[in-house]
Formats: structure tokens, C-alpha cells, sequence
């Protein structure tokens, strides 16, 4: 996953800061915002960074357009949820939708 490391990036942290701050109950909106910087420029910046390498692998697995539109929509809001929320509000998102482990 690069939300972590993006997000370090452009926190100017590194992502095991980054990570132990997410620990203590902090998401990346909050230490986003506690930096005086966009959560909505964030959101896109792990969004982008996500989004890229999972249409490529959807592409070389064969799924269809409609398969991969669907997956990076529910990526989208899984990230979303992510950055906002935390993990654990995100994961409780993906295990109530149609993005499922196989």
C-alpha cells in the first residue's frame, strides 16, 4: 500500500512516524490539517498513488473496464475512508461491500 509512504512524503515525516502517529488514534486528515496543509490535495495524492498501480495489475490480469471502474470506485472510497476515518473504519468499509479478498 503507498498511502503510507505518500503521505509521509508529503507530511515531511518518515512512514514509521508516520505510522506510530496513526497508532495513538491520529489519521492522516488530522496530522494533514495539524500541518497546515489541504486534506482534500492528501486525499488525491494517495488516491493517485494507489489508483495507478491497480488499474495496470487489473489491466494484466484481464478484467474488463467495467470490472477495474468498479474496483477503483470502491478503492476510492476505501482510500477516502482511510485518510479521513483510519484503517479501521476503512477495513469495516471493505468488508461490507463488493470489494472482497478472494
Amino acid at each position: 500500500m503507498y498511502a503510507i509512504p505518500t503521505a509521509a512524503h508529503l507530511l515531511g515525516v518518515t512512514p514509521a512516524a508516520l505510522e506510530a502517529a496513526l497508532e495513538r488514534g491520529e489519521t492522516i486528515r488530522s496530522l494533514t490539517i495539524a500541518c497546515g496543509q489541504d486534506p482534500e490535495r492528501m486525499t488525491d495524492a494517495v488516491i493517485d498513488a494507489e489508483t495507478a498501480d491497480v488499474v495496470a495489475l487489473a489491466g494484466i490480469a484481464g478484467f474488463g473496464p467495467d470490472a477495474v471502474a468498479e474496483f477503483v470506485r470502491e478503492l476510492r472510497d476505501y482510500l477516502v475512508a482511510f485518510v479521513r476515518d483510519g484503517q479501521r473504519v476503512a477495513d469495516r468499509l471493505f468488508e461490507t461491500r463488493t470489494l472482497q479478498p478472494a
